[in-house]
């Protein structure tokens, strides 16, 4: 979510840097900097850092690094050597020509009363997203009617009304099934430990008990609704003394929460032989009440998959070493697969449900030129709807998305721009879609797919920028390097 802010402010100043003047206008002579400043400019080499070598033995192999004792950053002489780098640095910068005027205009982007959104999702009855609106310091979640229709949209809830410093921060949510109440991971002072509160989307009163420690910061945390919006799975870390200081932030487990229940009467679900770094999320089939469960091993791109049926029995789909990395529910008692099995770029399995054996899925999109995209926190990349496939693909940094039929036929897509980068692809209904752009000349701003018109629309959630780009355009090369790998590159001109 982070990322999706950074990224338009990044392309503004990247824009703003390689504007050109018109072919007919000489360019401006540097204005001559001040002679104090000229003299500050040829400082001959910044403070000395002493080096002191440190030599490691790593299975016979002996590792040496010189500046170790600079990683003691509570030590008076660390404390020291930072601070005359930091005088050194600061010199150095203040005498830089034009650098007043360049802070002036980097300030004016930065500080841009510019609203965005993030995070939308459809609900029963309308939408939830995130909202930024300078200058809160903390983004907030509203209900839209509409998504051409921002005015109109109403606070559900707002961590800045909660805490006047504005450290408390909205991690993420989940909505129930019939849209009338919303599960929030709410953390406070950077901790990302996040605790769930249950909360009503009318009215935004809170309702219900609170589940603690369920979100965390070395493996995040998610939550799929019961079918009958009575409870919810979570996930949940170890609570008071269940585990060593040291371990509280990790053996990430899944519990199920019946609502009006204490929470110390939660049923333990499924985790306990799971690695001590693993990541889990969970994925609800509203109609069949069956659950597909994620777990990653750490964030090294291995993962297990398992399918829970509406009684509650387990099947494990993969396990780490098969290099499975998503499954998605598709509309007909099956499953899709994202596999890298043989196929670095990535392939697309089907597989019923009632045969549930990856090894005999069917491969309906084989690897191509391109990848696949892989996102284990955000929405699946290969989504399934009534009568189509759709595919997130990368193009060496943007990427794009692709329609197919459900056996793997292509069919007519959304039109994206031309590099950008799409995310958040979500089902509104039958086989439309919204999903998020950003580009490096345009903010993020949610795009509409009508599939039966094929036609691709702009909403009313896109946030405007502070520069006219509108004479600027992208253009997209490659250099070859010294063993002819291909590396992108992005002009802006």
């Amino acid at each position: 979510m982070r990322r999706s802010l950074a990224l338009p402010l990044t392309a503004a100043l990247t824009v703003g840097a390689c504007t050109k003047k018109p072919a007919d206008e000489a360019p401006a002579a540097p204005a001559p900097a001040p002679a104090a400043k000229q003299a500050a400019l040829t400082v001959a080499a910044p403070p000395a850092s002493e080096k002191r070598p440190v030599s490691d033995d790593y299975h016979g192999v002996a590792v040496s690094e010189d500046y170790r004792w600079l990683e003691d950053g509570a030590a008076p002489e660390v404390k020291a050597w930072s601070a005359a780098q930091n005088a050194y640095a600061r010199a150095y910068l203040d005498a830089l020509p034009g650098r007043d005027a360049i802070q002036k205009r980097v300030s004016e982007v930065l500080e841009a009363d510019s609203e965005s959104y993030f995070g939308v999702s459809k609900i029963e009855g309308g939408f939830l997203a995130m909202k930024r609106q300078p200058p809160k310091q903390q983004p907030f979640l509203v209900w839209l009617a509409d998504l051409d229709a921002p005015d109109a949209a109403r606070v559900v809830v707002d961590p800045n009304a909660m805490d006047d410093k504005g450290t408390t921060h909205l991690d993420w949510f989940v909505a129930a099934p019939d849209g009338k109440h919303v599960a929030v991971s709410i953390s406070k002072a950077g901790t990302e430990s996040g605790d769930v509160h249950v909360f009503e989307v009318g009215t935004g009163k809170e309702a219900f008990e609170v589940i603690p420690r369920v979100n965390g910061g070395t493996a995040g945390g998610d939550l799929a609704w019961a079918p009958d919006g009575k409870g919810f799975y979570y996930t949940r870390y170890p609570r008071g003394e269940e585990r060593p200081a040291e371990d509280r932030d990790f053996y990430q487990q899944l519990y199920f929460h019946a609502l009006g229940t204490p929470t110390e009467k939660d049923r333990y679900e499924l985790g306990k032989d799971l690695p001590r770094i693993a990541e889990i999320q969970v994925a609800m089939h509203k109609a069949s009440g069956r659950m597909l469960v994620t777990v990653q091993k750490g964030d090294g791109g291995e993962f297990q998959i398992y399918l829970r049926d509406g009684k509650g029995k387990y099947t494990r789909l993969a396990d780490f070493p098969d290099q499975i990395l998503q499954a998605t529910f598709g509309p007909k008692d099956d499953l899709y697969l994202l596999s890298r099995a043989g196929a670095p770029r990535g392939k697309v399995l089907h597989m019923p449900i009632a045969k549930l054996d990856p090894k005999s899925a069917e491969v309906i999109i084989p690897e191509g030129e391109d990848t696949i995209v892989e996102d284990f926190w955000g929405p699946p990349t290969v989504l399934a709807t009534d009568t189509r496939l759709y595919v997130q693909y990368q193009l060496g940094g943007p990427s794009e998305i692709r329609a197919f039929t459900l056996d793997g036929k292509p069919a007519a897509g959304p039109k994206v721009p031309d590099v950008s980068d799409v995310s958040g692809v979500q089902r509104t209904e039958g086989d439309d879609l919204i999903f998020s752009v950003t580009s490096f000349l345009a903010p993020s701003a949610y795009y509409r797919f009508d599939a039966k018109a094929n036609t691709t629309t702009k909403t009313g959630l896109a946030a405007k920028s502070p520069m006219d780009t509108s004479k600027m355009k992208v253009l997209r090369e490659f250099a070859t390097s010294k063993d002819d790998t291909k590396v992108p590159v992005n002009i802006i001109t």
